[in-house]
């Protein structure tokens, strides 16, 4: 796994381990920093997953405090799923998307960090997300 993809991981992780401070709420520009307590969606979270880790915007907006679900699902890759790998995104819901989550754990069912509501970001299976989300469902990357 590259150094890249460790870091989304340990980002989700460390949003996870500090689910009590951090809030759910749909703010822009999205706050890019490792500073709590912290107000952010899913996308949000998401991203600053990428940020944290060094990596490129997932948004492909260039981290200008800009972008939403819809956004990723332009921005980037569709893979099928056999292909996930730590640091990937999954979004339920077609364009522009209903909720995404972070891949910490990829396999038959893979372990998420889920931020969609004020319980969270939480670690989840993706069956059990998937049980409180639209059926269809995108895979997406844009690392290496």
């Amino acid at each position: 796994m590259s150094d890249v993809r460790r870091g989304i991981v340990a980002a989700a992780r460390w949003g996870i381990r500090n689910e009590p401070r951090i809030h759910y709420g749909a703010i822009r520009p999205i706050p890019l920093a490792r500073a709590l307590p912290l107000t952010t969606d899913c996308s949000g979270f998401a991203t600053l997953c990428y940020f944290l880790a060094g990596a490129p915007d997932p948004n492909g907006r260039r981290y200008d405090g800009s972008g939403w679900t819809g956004t990723l699902l332009e921005a980037m890759e569709n893979i099928d799923r056999r292909a996930v790998l730590p640091g990937d995104i999954v979004v339920w819901g077609e364009y522009p998307g209903h909720h995404c989550a972070v891949v910490l754990e990829p396999g038959d069912d893979p372990w998420l960090a889920s931020h969609g509501q004020e319980r969270g970001p939480i670690e989840i299976r993706f069956s059990t997300e998937s049980r409180y989300q639209p059926a269809d469902v995108t895979w997406l990357s844009s690392l290496p």
